[in-house]
């Protein structure tokens, strides 16, 4: 738990007492502050120390966990003397960090890669430049104008199935956020915003069989919790029974055993709906490794979990679901006393189940091996393909197969339909059915099928903002994360949209920002450099794992996880809570969205928005297709909450 600010003038003028005055005040919760002055401002270490090079008149601060076995003193200033930006493509580490090169007049701003860090800044060119770890400083300052991002409203209101990009633009106008794997050159005039992430994926080449990337797993990941936990007194964990979550408690359980340290504390949800139990699991973590555990509830005021993230994020609450389960758990791991949470948070990214592996395949037209690849699939027992057919559990496996195959290849056959003659297509079809050795009723079960959802869609809303606001944004042009994960994705062919997007980013704000108000640090084992690396560099094939999927995890933690976890193939399932916590929020928001002078409706389509509401509630329309709108309902309203507190701050 640490942080950082600064403000430097560029128009001579002495930093405002009252600005300062309210900086410190606003970021206190962050720990004991140290400051430096310049001589063009101050700079601010909360919970740290800033580093100090006079003879090179180069001044730093950090918000930095480095994980390493031997710390060097000033590991910035010193770095960055050394290597210059370069440095920060070579750390281990999780950091926002600022550097005052005295003589230049200029300061080097940076972060971490996946954007665990959080960093704001305000820039009046010619007159000052402030940075902080929290929005809320920066509005603090006398200088600074507060007047709502709307242009961030569409990004944050519409569904999308694809990875966005993460934007240098919060929801206020003049405060913006360090692009993670970038850093600025700021100067009195211009700020420039180079990127810096080149991950080593070269360094696994020597690697050739699916062992020698499960070893190397177990060692990275071992160590990425290892180098988390040293020094720190009480550790805590999420433990929802989940792959991610089990990997992480039981290497940090196993380690504290080891090194002989007070057990770890391990934190699970019950939300009361048996669709979303992982008890079963949870419990076969506690047998085998006896950490200190706690299932937590929910808090019940969902209208006050969220409005108390607005105020301690700055900005509207990101999670699908309110986070009054992370409230709940970071409530508990403080009256503990934990000083680090661990978190298994989208470790599916950077280990992921390699299913890609079927179309990667498929592209290379590899028929023998993409048919081995669908049987491997369909013989796992456990393996949740219910969505192929509603009585998956009594099919014969022959008949799985079949429906697997023509789900896998049915994207190439939609293709066919539309650029080849119907002759062409029927003789292709003939050859992939003797190939694959399907029966005729089971293609003409797939295509009927196919014929008859289409013959029935129903257009999915996306968003409900409505015609007159859209009209009102117009082309704006944003600096964000898309030019370098598209870049880095074409020059290592690896997927980096994946691990590197807005909803990431913004969650690991999220809580870094919960972890700061509750007194302990949220880390991500997940996301360390290594593991980040190795995941990238690891084959589809070993990822795929015959069928199983998730092959660095299932493979290099089987003797450290318990067999009920390492046989696991599915995942809670959230959607019902999701439901009643969408419907709970609203019924608790209803007599403010009432009001038809709400700025809310500045926004939204108010016939859009009762649809929504509508199927949300509808006791008809199918659970499992209602995620998209709990979450467009939930973020309407936080939103509409969110405008609502800056009427207090105006």
């Amino acid at each position: 738990m640490s942080g950082i600010a600064g403000i430097i003038r560029f128009d001579g003028q002495q930093i405002n007492a009252t600005d300062r005055s309210n900086l410190v005040r606003l970021l206190q919760h962050r720990g004991k502050v140290t400051s430096q002055l310049v001589s063009q401002g101050e700079l601010f270490a909360f919970g740290g120390q800033p580093e100090t090079n006079s003879q090179a008149s180069l001044y730093t601060v950090s918000d930095a966990d480095l994980f390493t076995d031997a710390l060097p003193e000033n590991p910035f200033s010193s770095g960055y003397l050394q290597k210059g930006t370069a440095l920060f493509n070579e750390l281990s580490a999780d950091f926002a960090t600022v550097l005052w090169d005295e003589r230049k007049q200029q300061l080097i701003c940076t972060r971490d890669p996946l954007g665990i860090k959080p960093l704001y800044y305000t820039h009046q060119p010619g007159r000052f430049f402030a940075f902080a770890s929290e929005i809320k400083a920066l509005l603090a300052l006398q200088e600074v104008y507060l007047k709502p991002n709307r242009r961030k409203f569409k990004e944050y209101l519409t569904w999308s199935t694809v990875y966005v990009p993460y934007t240098n633009e919060t929801f206020y106008e003049a405060i913006f956020s360090a692009l993670p794997g970038h850093y600025l050159s700021v100067s009195s005039q211009t700020i420039q915003i180079h990127p810096y992430w080149q991950p080593a994926l070269s360094r696994f080449e020597g690697l050739t069989r699916s062992e020698e990337y499960a070893s190397l797993f177990q060692e990275h990941f071992t160590s990425a919790i290892r180098h988390r936990i040293q020094d720190k007194k009480i550790v805590g964990s999420h433990l929802s029974g989940g792959l991610d979550s089990s990997s992480v408690s039981c290497v940090a359980q196993s380690l504290l055993l080891t090194q002989q340290r007070p057990d770890l504390h391990t934190f699970s949800i019950d939300t009361n709906q048996p669709s979303a139990s992982e008890q079963e699991y949870v419990q076969a973590v506690v047998d085998l490794w006896h950490p200190k555990h706690t299932t937590v509830h929910p808090l019940p005021n969902i209208l006050d979990s969220v409005l108390t993230i607005n105020r301690i994020f700055d900005q509207p609450e990101h999670f699908i679901i309110p986070s009054s389960f992370h409230l709940s758990v970071s409530t508990d791991a403080q009256q503990i006393g934990c000083d680090l949470l661990l978190t298994g948070h989208d470790g599916d990214s950077t280990a992921p189940n390699g299913f890609d592996f079927l179309t990667e395949l498929l592209n290379e037209n590899d028929w023998v091996a993409l048919q081995e690849a669908c049987r491997q699939m369909v013989s796992i027992q456990g393996h949740n393909l219910t969505y192929l057919s509603a009585d998956w559990s009594t099919l014969s496996e022959q008949i799985k197969y079949e429906k697997f195959v023509l789900s896998v290849i049915g994207s190439e056959l939609k293709k066919h339909v539309k650029s080849q003659s119907g002759l062409s297509f029927l003789k292709m079809l003939t050859q992939q059915k003797h190939f694959f050795d399907l029966s005729s009723s089971t293609i003409f079960s797939y295509l009927a099928k196919r014929i008859q959802t289409r013959l029935s869609h129903q257009s999915l809303i996306d968003n409900a903002l409505s015609a007159e606001f859209k009209s009102q944004l117009g082309h704006h042009p944003v600096m964000s994360t898309n030019e370098l994960v598209t870049q880095l994705s074409a020059e290592h062919k690896a997927p980096f949209k994946q691990i590197l997007h807005t909803t990431n980013v913004i969650c690991n704000e999220q809580m870094n920002h919960i972890g700061a108000y509750y007194g302990h640090t949220y880390s991500f084992p997940f996301f360390d450099k290594s593991i980040i690396e190795l995941g990238l560099a690891t084959p589809l094939a070993v990822h795929f794992n015959q069928g199983r999927g998730r092959g660095l995890i299932r493979n290099g933690l089987r003797t450290i996880l318990p067999q009920a976890i390492l046989s696991r193939y599915t995942k809670a399932n959230f959607v019902e809570y999701g439901t009643l916590s969408a419907q709970e929020l609203y019924k608790s928001a209803q007599e403010r969205l009432a009001l038809p002078t709400h700025p809310i409706w500045e926004v939204i389509d108010k016939i859009m928005f009762e649809k929504i509401v509508a199927i949300v509630f509808s006791s008809t329309y199918p659970a499992n297709k209602k995620t998209r709108y709990n979450w467009q309902l939930s973020r309407i309203i936080y939103l509409a909450l969110w405008l609502d507190s800056l009427d207090t701050k105006l």
